[in-house]
């Protein structure tokens, strides 16, 4: 059986290639697992959820900003 550490790990390496709905699922995964965890697991925790957030918004802002210039293109 995996320690906290490992499927905290797993998830942040599984994150970096992740699209935006798979971002939201690891972010509710490791939601869940944040009333148990205590120390250091929590702080990993916290920090990756901070991670995930951040990978989710910058995809999404990347999406809206293509959509924009195709707009804007398409209008020239």
């Amino acid at each position: 059986m995996a320690t906290v550490a490992e499927t905290l790990h797993a998830i942040e390496v599984r994150a970096d290639r992740a699209i935006v709905q798979e971002l939201r699922l690891l972010i509710k995964e490791v939601q869940a697992l944040q009333p148990s965890l205590l120390g250091d697991d929590r702080a990993h925790a916290h920090a990756l959820l901070l991670k995930l957030d951040h990978l989710r918004q910058s995809q999404v802002v990347d999406s809206i900003s293509d959509q924009a210039f195709f707009l804007l293109s398409a209008q020239g």
